[in-house]
């Protein structure tokens, strides 16, 4: 039984994990990085497709980017504490100092618009593509036992590749533009059989689908001001694994042992978000505030399920916590010196929906709060393009709150005190051409 147990856990990925969207938790390129998210009016946004999908409505000249960027997280040593049973010798409770492995990804991401002629309908209107995700690998998924440390936020939504394509069209002319897109992920069920003997032998049935959630925006401006709202759907893709091993015990002996796997590989929250940008001489304000549905998180959790001789159902304990909804309120700053010249500021403040941790459950999580910055030039004369070559650098800091929460029970992981501290940073460069 261990050893099949081994095998299943084996499977789904190691002992600790994160979780969180590339796009929300940190930004794409220049301007989303440095302005911490406040692109949603942002007409000249080459990620549109995903940010907002209205804005491809605004676009009279196709444009590609691309962006490079390094990511880190570090959580500080937690402890001493109850460690969870998988870094015990024994199945008797053990104190030591739980470390959190650091985090650390080199990311990319490619933006692309394009302009489309609509004779007949006399209105703009755009195309987007936005696709992001490490360079490592393609993707990754972990789920956990009950009493592992893991937080909501870093590392696996934001470690896969992801693509969203969008529309836009202008409503009023030049004043009122509406767009809608699909980002697209994956899920997965299947079964399997195997014989463990001296001989073993397994077949297995995997059925991945590819599945979409929405995006939809609307984008006004008038003058210097603009406005946006936008909405995107939740994401959270899950994996079933239903097994049945024939364990050889003797030689001419055998037991018949099911096992049944589920969990959901990560979430992204339900979100709505508006945004409120003028436009004054060379400075450039934004405004913005996301709501962001966290009652329906589901914990990476694996859920196993099995039966013992006597037809007794046994399952995993789901030590799943409860969530609040957030409001995550964003602002930025930009400055033009020249033409060919301009940075930008931005915060975020990200509250954690997770308000009540002292549960068996370890999940990690803490407010956050963000800054970004970045400079951006156009080289007009560049010798490589017929149009001017935009290069931008940028960064961004991520502040976790110092958070305690207690625990009740002496017999699990995390008893007595869990003391949850840290911060993340990236660092990147990013390139933009008209085509």
């Amino acid at each position: 039984m261990k050893l099949i147990f081994s095998i299943a856990l084996g499977l789904w990925g190691g002992t600790f994990g994160w979780g969180a969207s590339q796009a929300h938790t940190y930004g794409l390129d220049a301007s989303s990085v440095g302005r911490a998210g406040s692109v949603t009016t942002e007409a000249s946004n080459p990620h549109a497709a995903l940010y907002n999908p209205a804005l491809l409505g605004t676009v009279s000249e196709s444009t590609l980017a691309f962006s490079t960027l390094i990511t880190q997280v570090s959580v500080n040593p937690i402890g001493p504490v109850v460690l969870p049973e998988s870094q015990r010798n024994s199945e008797d409770p053990v104190s030591g100092t739980v470390a959190m492995p650091r985090l650390s990804q080199t990311r990319w991401s490619l933006g692309l618009t394009i302009p489309v002629t609509l004779k007949k309908l006399s209105r703009k209107v755009g195309f987007g593509f936005s696709a992001s995700g490490p360079y490592e690998k393609l993707r990754s998924f972990n789920a956990y036992a009950p009493d592992d440390f893991y937080s909501a936020r870093y590392g696996t939504a934001d470690g896969q590749l992801k693509g969203t394509t969008s529309l836009g069209i202008e409503l009023i002319s030049n004043h009122l533009f509406f767009g809608a897109g699909l980002s697209l992920f994956l899920s997965g069920a299947g079964t399997a059989e195997t014989t463990l003997s001296d001989n073993p032998t397994s077949r297995m049935n995997l059925d991945v689908v590819l599945q979409s959630a929405p995006v939809v925006g609307l984008y006004g401006q008038w003058d210097a001001f603009a406005s946006a709202l936008t909405y995107h759907q939740s994401i959270h893709p899950q994996l079933e694994q239903a097994m049945k091993a024939r364990i050889q015990i003797l030689k001419n002996t055998s037991i018949q042992q099911p096992l049944f796997m589920k969990g959901s590989l990560y979430y992204e929250p339900e979100m709505l978000e508006w945004e409120v940008q003028n436009q004054w001489n060379r400075w450039l304000v934004s405004a913005g505030l996301s709501y962001q549905l966290w009652n329906r998180y589901q914990a990476p959790i694996l859920i196993t399920e099995t039966q013992d001789a006597e037809g007794t159902r046994y399952q995993t304990q789901d030590t799943q916590v409860s969530a609040q909804n957030t409001w995550n309120p964003r602002c930025s700053l930009s400055y033009e010196f020249s033409r060919s010249w301009s940075t930008s500021l931005g915060y975020q403040f990200r509250p954690t929906p997770f308000t009540n941790l002292s549960g068996s459950s370890n999940l990690l999580d803490s407010n956050t709060h963000i800054l970004g910055a970045s400079i951006r030039t156009q080289w007009v004369e560049n010798g490589l393009f017929e149009g001017p070559l935009g290069l931008g650098v940028f960064g961004q800091y991520h502040h976790f709150e110092k958070r305690t929460f207690s625990k009740t029970d002496a017999t699990r992981a995390g008893y007595p005190e869990v003391h949850f501290s840290g911060n993340a940073f990236l660092v990147g460069v990013s390139a933009e051409v008209p085509l």
